[in-house]
């Protein structure tokens, strides 16, 4: 009961959102036409997202799973991710599709190699996000001057900036090779706020330090995979006459809307996604941020549907599981995990001893 009440909130919050766009003429549905008028543009994103990004992403996800030693087949690696795009896109809520991607991989190791698999989790989510920071800031140092002369755009610039920082100097520490029990970022991971999430990222990503290759190869992935999204912003925007956009600003504007709805109140960042854009658009002087948002995460969700195929396809395989049963797989994963903190904090407090 407890969690229909919070799905029904989202959805109402969500709802809530969409009818003041809706009813201050930010946002217009009746575009979704020009797709009709300019097919070109549709097939494209259509085009780009199923045979390009997913994939992509399936082939980063996969990158991951072998560096640690987790010999799954690309095939199946493929499919999961079509599979937990299409449970992001039904299943809104706690349950999303990354979890039941997980529960599908973590089931099928040995028991020493699902803490591992679990671990991919983690760094694919992360990989992603640090690749849409990096872009950010690229982007940002091809548009300095203008940004610049922007006061509204200055602080956004240094919270980029701030970010990139914080993400170099993570992946210098994580690279590191300091000696066994001899790990001083251990020891303030674990003083910081946050203890439980920061030291799980610290050490998954730890796990690759010995992978410096494949850590670098799916970073690039992951911007490779962002700039294209960019690029569909970027047609979607010419479509609807918003012409007075460089491509270079549209690559500052669009990792910053998507870092803002990486939290998942509904699918594709609905309506939280919605303000995002139209703000950030409005930031820098042009209008229809939110249609722009719109039009792109409509076809976004219906290429995701696509997964249902191999799900119903391989039914027998990839059954949707019963929520008591993934959680109580995942629970078992990350106590493992903490098992594995405590047994690293015990380590690090015997050696400064």
């Amino acid at each position: 009961m407890k969690r229909i009440i919070i799905n029904l909130l989202k959805f109402a919050f969500v709802a809530g959102i969409l009818y003041y766009l809706v009813a201050n003429d930010r946002l217009n549905f009746e575009r979704l036409l020009l797709f009709w008028e300019t097919p070109s543009v549709l097939i494209t994103l259509v085009g780009l997202l199923a045979l390009w990004i997913v994939p992509l992403g399936a082939l980063r996800w996969w990158l991951l799973l072998r560096a640690i030693g987790l010999e799954v087949p690309l095939m199946r690696a493929s499919l999961l991710t079509w599979i937990g795009n299409f449970f992001n896109t039904t299943l809104p809520g706690a349950v999303s599709g990354d979890l039941i991607k997980g529960y599908y991989i973590i089931r099928s190791q040995e028991k020493e190699g699902k803490t591992r698999a679990f671990t991919t989790l983690l760094i694919d989510r992360f990989v992603g996000l640090f690749g849409l920071i990096v872009m950010a800031f690229f982007a940002l140092v091809f548009n300095l001057n203008w940004i610049l002369a922007q006061p509204a755009l200055i602080s956004l610039a240094g919270m980029i900036g701030g970010l990139f920082a914080g993400t170099v100097l993570f992946y210098a520490i994580v690279l590191f090779p300091f000696k066994e029990g001899k790990d001083p970022f251990f020891r303030i991971f674990q003083k910081l706020p946050g203890r439980s999430i920061t030291v799980k990222v610290y050490l998954a990503f730890k796990s690759y330090q010995h992978q410096k290759l494949t850590l670098l190869i799916t970073l690039l992935m992951s911007i490779a995979i962002h700039i294209t999204v960019a690029f569909l912003f970027f047609l979607i925007a010419q479509m609807i006459g918003v012409t007075d956009l460089s491509i270079f600003t549209q690559f500052f504007i669009m990792p910053i809307g998507l870092i803002t709805i990486a939290i998942p109140i509904a699918p594709g960042g609905v309506g939280v996604g919605h303000v995002a854009f139209e703000s950030l658009y409005q930031l820098v002087g042009i209008s229809g941020g939110a249609d722009i948002f719109n039009l792109y995460v409509i076809i976004q969700l219906a290429v995701y549907l696509l997964g249902g195929i191999p799900y119903l396809l391989h039914s027998g395989e990839y059954h949707l599981p019963q929520e008591s049963e993934m959680e109580m797989e995942m629970e078992e994963q990350e106590t493992t995990s903490e098992t594995t903190e405590e047994q690293r904090a015990t380590q690090e407090n015997a050696s400064t001893a």
